[in-house]
């Protein structure tokens, strides 16, 4: 079993964990996006996407990723943080 483990050096630098986090994340999806778009124009013999939809479509999945993943991120690392002490306790 693998298990994920957080530390953080202090809860100051949570925030800026979680906001680099979520912009990573956002990032590699609006990428994965684009270039699954550019797959189908490939694919098919004709332009399915023009450039600026595809552009749009990036975009907009880089902001919904940001605001979904600034509000999952905060508690998924606060309830892997209490695992790690709840561990540490028993231990």
């Amino acid at each position: 079993m693998v298990s994920c483990m957080v530390k953080f050096e202090s809860t100051e630098n949570r925030p800026r964990v979680v906001f680099l986090s979520s912009i990573t994340i956002s990032v590699v999806l609006g990428s994965l996006f684009l270039f699954g778009a550019l797959l189908v124009n490939l694919s098919r013999g004709e332009t399915a996407y023009t450039q600026v939809d595809m552009a749009a479509g990036s975009i907009f999945v880089f902001v919904i990723t940001m605001i979904i993943s600034l509000s999952l991120l905060p508690k998924v690392t606060e309830k892997l943080e209490n695992r790690a002490k709840s561990e540490k306790i028993l231990k």
